[in-house]
């Protein structure tokens, strides 16, 4: 009778708890689904930082297309008043570009700026202005004295621009690298960017077509320093 009331309590206790190996076990097993949780956690995390990363540059490179757009496009043809010949001022090669065209704060009826589009040595895309009628400027060469610099990106490792237009009257329309001392605006400016071997950054060709070329070749008035068109 003693005995079977010893298993019957002995029975009862395991019923009522866990052994000790049993108690390891289970915070073996918390232990684990801990870690795995923190690891989800992480990388959940890192995702969504470089899903941001991504968005953040997007945005960045979408930012700069607009301000190069709303530039270029609204490119004005004036002649210079230092040739002969009726020839537009403007000058762009594979890696500099410059231009008259209106101010982006619009300072008067009639503000217009100059621009140059160029990469720095030390790998910026910088946007350059400065006022028409400021003296004192290199307006074509390389020279950026009195120019204000806008920065637009950074980590820059090449920039090529192109024109597309007939290398001289009559010609077939090509792209070109070089858009220089022309009566006529080009009809296209392409501007492609490259970044660094580990930039995630990427440059859609950006390609622009200026205003005063949308109803095709621009000839300009040597009276006016217009398009025929808008005389």
């Amino acid at each position: 009778m003693a005995a079977r009331d010893h298993i019957r309590a002995n029975c009862a206790a395991k019923e009522d708890g866990f052994t000790l190996v049993e108690l390891l076990v289970s915070l073996a097993l918390m232990g684990l689904a801990a870690v795995l949780l923190a690891q989800g956690l992480a990388s959940a995390g890192i995702i969504a930082q470089r899903s941001r990363a991504v968005n953040n540059n997007f945005e960045e490179i979408v930012a700069v297309q607009n301000v190069l757009r709303t530039s270029m496009e609204r490119l004005r043809p004036i002649t210079r008043t230092d040739s002969a010949i009726p020839i537009v001022e403007m000058r762009g090669t594979a890696g500099v570009l410059t231009f008259v065209g209106p101010s982006f704060d619009r300072e008067g009826a009639d503000a217009l700026q100059r621009y140059r589009l160029t990469r720095t040595a030390n790998g910026d895309l910088v946007l350059y202005t400065a006022h028409s009628r400021k003296m004192g400027i290199d307006r074509s060469g390389t020279e950026l004295v009195g120019w204000t610099p806008n920065r637009l990106l950074s980590g820059v490792r090449d920039l090529s621009i192109s024109y597309f237009g007939p290398p001289e009257p009559g010609a077939q329309r090509v792209w070109q690298d070089r858009w220089w001392d022309r009566s006529t605006t080009p009809e296209l400016i392409r501007v492609r960017l490259v970044f660094g071997e580990r930039d995630q950054r990427v440059w859609p060709d950006l390609v622009i077509r200026p205003r005063s070329t949308s109803y095709g070749p621009c000839r300009i008035d040597a009276l006016t320093g217009k398009c025929g068109e808008e005389r």
